[in-house]
């Protein structure tokens, strides 16, 4: 009814628009660009680190367990700058410690509103340049078909603005890859390397934490940084990491994160692995498999970017090739690449050898478990030994 639509009192001139014009405003209005992306933002200190409860070399905990102790730490320690948006799942997710350091209104239950609640943690981001940690945590699978419009903000904000970069807000995508146990296929996030690798630009840093530590590292990493995160966390127990040497772990709570850290060297070595994320421990078991007759390193991949000049280092270095392994959808060069693979395939093409080990083809697969999901999609040490020896 049209009558009925003009006579809102919003669409009504009650003569306010020509005060308004006659006072006139001598004050200068100015916004203000928020922080650059990698100002340090919740800094955790050496004495808020000590003591703390992280699981041994070898312990087989999920890489949950880490992100659930960082946040706790960081919400403990930064009360009235900590928020958190969630979605009914703080059991999985692993935000729960952390809510209950928190006040009431510094914690928001959307109930399954994944869309609604990425908006809702740009906006606490968006309200304010002071430092704070906004965190919104569901499964990654919700954030490929759901909650992607809580990304395009950050694209759209940064196209807006020019100045103003990286909405200072971390998006946790939790139980990435096939390894989802029997919540299958409903629970799966095979493109999510794929999805975080097309946000790059508005982000600082994207993390692909490998066991319980380096979740740790990851999560403490986000807060004393400014600027838009994506951390993938991967649902199943895997064991921690330990050094070649066998001196320790090979993260402590104080670790410096990086985007590469070095796992195994052997002598004489011409070919690397590349491991993201969960399956980083089967790269260990393939080197060890290879280390008398085809020598192989391991690189864990952390996260990206990896930084200028990291990929072409690694592949003047390795004449013989590199070999990536990751929980994702990859494809093959019949439909293109994907994921970390079409990253190195990239820079490698014409210069070193490659093989990738990762989902080809995402047909009906076991659920009870994810080495099983894995030895199905042939993400295995074997598959491992295989393509370095195919290199």
């Amino acid at each position: 009814d049209l009558d009925t639509v003009l006579a809102n009192p919003m669409l009504v001139d009650d003569g306010g628009e020509a005060t308004i014009e006659k006072v006139g405003y001598t004050d200068t209005q100015v916004t203000e660009a928020r922080p650059a992306p990698g100002t340090s933002n919740l800094v955790l200190s050496a004495d808020q680190l000590k003591g703390l409860d992280l699981p041994g070399v070898g312990e087989s905990v999920s890489a949950r367990n880490g992100t659930q102790l960082a946040y706790g730490t960081i919400a403990s320690a930064f009360p009235d700058r900590f928020f958190t948006v969630s979605c009914d799942l703080d059991p999985s997710t692993k935000l729960d410690e952390a809510r209950a350091a928190v006040d009431a209104n510094h914690k928001f239950e959307m109930g399954i509103m994944e869309q609604a609640s990425s908006l809702l943690a740009n906006g606490i981001a968006l309200s304010s340049s002071d430092r704070q940690f906004v965190v919104f945590a569901t499964f990654a699978a919700f954030f490929e078909g759901i909650a992607r419009e809580g990304f395009e903000l950050w694209r759209y904000q940064r196209n807006l603005t020019g100045s103003n970069e990286g909405v200072n807000v971390a998006m946790h995508l939790s139980h990435v890859g096939s390894c989802t146990g029997r919540d299958h296929f409903s629970g799966w996030s095979l493109d999510w390397i794929t999805l975080a690798m097309g946000y790059l630009p508005y982000l600082d840093r994207f993390y692909t934490p490998s066991d319980a530590r380096s979740a740790f590292v990851a999560v403490r990493d986000m807060a004393a940084n400014y600027g838009g995160h994506i951390i993938g966390v991967p649902r199943d127990n895997l064991p921690v990491l330990g050094k070649q040497d066998g001196s320790g772990p090979l993260w402590e709570a104080d670790s410096a994160w990086e985007a590469m850290t070095t796992f195994r060297q052997y002598e004489g070595s011409k070919k690397a692995i590349l491991a993201v994320g969960a399956p980083a421990f089967l790269a260990g078991e393939a080197a060890e498999a290879c280390a008398g007759t085809d020598p192989v390193d391991v690189y864990v991949v952390s996260g990206l970017p990896l930084g200028d000049g990291a990929l072409d280092g690694l592949v003047e270095r390795y004449s013989g090739g590199l070999v990536t392994i990751e929980d994702g959808l990859i494809g093959h060069p019949g439909v293109g690449l994907r994921g970390f693979a079409s990253l190195v395939q990239s820079v490698a093409a014409g210069r070193v050898p490659t093989a990738h080990v990762g989902i080809v083809d995402p047909t009906i697969a076991p659920s009870e478990g994810h080495l099983q999901t894995w030895a199905h999609f042939g993400i295995t040490a074997d598959a491992l030994v295989e393509a370095v020896s195919s290199l």
